[in-house]
């Protein structure tokens, strides 16, 4: 079968598909043809060395979707999708491969109003998300939810979620390009970054209040300021930082006194079936036709895997 096989580190850009054996499912494993899988900045960045716990050779790739071929009777056959935590494409042969092995509980069925392609493009995100709101951020009917990058792919799946729990969303965004995938996404109010201030929006748009919680899905400069907009009790869930921007400061005399909250969340944690836990958690909303997939900007056959992790690479700054 075709793979995007790395032997050794390098360009992303670079990649190929490379033919190796079909994977032989071992006990309690499942075979899934795939059909769709997304290439997340985690791809890009194991591709190029950035993990110590990758082990080479290795089959990159976090995300799938796809038909059971050999497992359990109750599976084969089945549309299902899932993605990887700390495993797939680090320590386990990953998903950009016409083949994957997985253990039968790392999937979930597929609800029929997800495309493949749009549940392979869709996994890693709604973990991310899913975890950060509702598994840490506890996220209630009525409260109001503060997601940093609204537009993205987290941020707009955080923002689904929100909105399926009977949340209020405020959402900030980099500039005006990025409001029709915030507006597409359910955000109620829509703060430009690039024109006015997080806190004083968040504060306008609250009574003076403050969220009752935030996901920063951007860190570096928008850390401080979604801090300060938290109100009293709120929490804050922080999923990645820039590059240049690793070390923040705040308030902490406000922040006790205010009682919140800091949690920071790595999906790695997790692995295929802690993942899919999260997603099947989810699965209502999805068969309701609250939750949807996130945008695909692109589509990419396999032989051109190199040009998909370019494209991925390209927009991480």
């Amino acid at each position: 079968m075709q793979a995007i096989l790395i032997e050794r580190f390098g360009d992303p850009s670079e990649l190929r598909p490379t033919e190796v054996p079909r994977p032989d499912p071992a006990e309690r494993e499942i075979l899934v043809e795939v059909h769709a899988a997304a290439v997340n900045r985690s791809d890009v960045l194991n591709a190029r060395g950035s993990f110590a716990f990758t082990t080479l050779p290795r089959i990159l790739g976090r995300d799938f979707a796809g038909v059971v071929v050999e497992g359990t009777q109750e599976l084969v056959g089945k549309e299902v999708w899932g993605t990887g935590g700390g495993e797939l494409g680090y320590f386990r042969d990953g998903s950009h491969a016409r083949y994957l092995a997985v253990p039968s509980k790392a999937v979930v069925p597929k609800s029929d109003t997800l495309s493949l392609e749009e549940a392979g493009a869709s996994g890693l995100a709604y973990v991310t998300a899913g975890s950060a709101l509702v598994e840490l951020g506890d996220v209630s009917e009525g409260e109001t939810i503060l997601v940093t990058g609204a537009a993205g792919g987290v941020g707009s799946a955080a923002v689904m979620i929100a909105r399926w729990k009977g949340a209020r969303v405020i959402g900030a965004i980099k500039d005006e390009s990025e409001r029709p995938m915030a507006q597409r996404a359910g955000v109620d109010v829509i703060v430009d970054t690039s024109r006015e201030a997080v806190t004083d929006a968040v504060k306008a748009a609250t009574g003076g209040e403050g969220a009752d919680l935030v996901l920063d899905a951007v860190g570096g400069t928008l850390f401080e300021p979604a801090l300060k907009s938290l109100g009293e009790e709120g929490r804050m869930v922080v999923i990645t930082t820039a590059p240049d921007r690793q070390h923040v400061s705040f308030n902490l005399l406000d922040f006790y006194r205010k009682g919140l909250r800091l949690y920071g969340l790595m999906t790695s944690f997790l692995d295929a079936e802690g993942s899919a836990a999260v997603l099947r958690n989810l699965g209502p909303g999805f068969d309701e036709g609250v939750l949807r997939a996130p945008a695909i900007a692109e589509r990419y056959p396999l032989e051109q895997a190199g040009m998909a992790y370019a494209r991925v690479a390209s927009s991480e700054v």
